[in-house]
């Protein structure tokens, strides 16, 4: 039985080039290509991607922004976030509090509910269980809520934004010399099979 790397082997034949590149996309630098269609042609060349210089761009862009702020519109800043964060761990308390009642009720139907047989009550203890380890711990969130989001000061939300922005500059600039070390590998790996055959 022909596999996706032998298929057109055995249907139409092949040379041993275009074999062998056929299977080389289960290795090396043409692994991105193992789920792409076996007639889609092997690059002579890869790129790199382009995902880290976007990012890169964009974390410049934010870091500069926040250091160019004045001290109100720092504490503006900061007003926001803070407002943003208690909405939205607010809107998940919500969230996790109606499915918690959901839970509620579902467990006390299933206590209520008498197996058939005695074989049943292994089921009814697995559902039992289930409803347990999915209940959702919202007093914590809560706490963190109450605690160290309303008690946080404004200059704090300022101060992460400028530390998170400030690491995915450096993030995305390593990432990216790596994206480009792996893309000259594969390049290098492919030039070197090419040559092989």
């Amino acid at each position: 039985m022909p596999t996706g790397y032998t298929a057109k082997l055995m249907k139409d034949g092949q040379t041993f080039r275009e074999f062998i590149l056929t299977c080389a996309r289960a290795f090396g630098a043409l692994i991105m290509m193992r789920d792409d269609p076996f007639d889609a042609p092997v690059p002579e060349k890869f790129e790199p991607s382009d995902y880290h210089i976007k990012a890169l761009v964009e974390a410049k862009l934010e870091l500069s922004r926040l250091k160019a702020m004045n001290d109100d519109e720092k504490n503006s800043f900061g007003q926001a976030t803070k407002d943003a964060e208690i909405k939205r761990i607010g809107e998940w308390i919500a969230r996790e509090t109606k499915e918690n009642i959901r839970l509620v009720e579902m467990e006390k139907q299933v206590k209520a509910w008498k197996p058939p047989t005695p074989d049943h009550e292994e089921l009814k203890k697995f559902m039992l269980q289930q409803i347990d380890i999915s209940k959702h711990d919202i007093i914590s969130y809560t706490l963190e809520l109450k605690i160290e989001i309303e008690n946080k000061p404004l200059a704090a939300f300022y101060i992460e934004a400028v530390s998170r922005a400030a690491w995915n500059v450096k993030y995305h600039t390593e990432e990216n010399e790596k994206e480009i070390e792996r893309t000259n590998g594969r390049n290098l790996w492919i030039k070197q099979l090419r040559d092989s055959i």
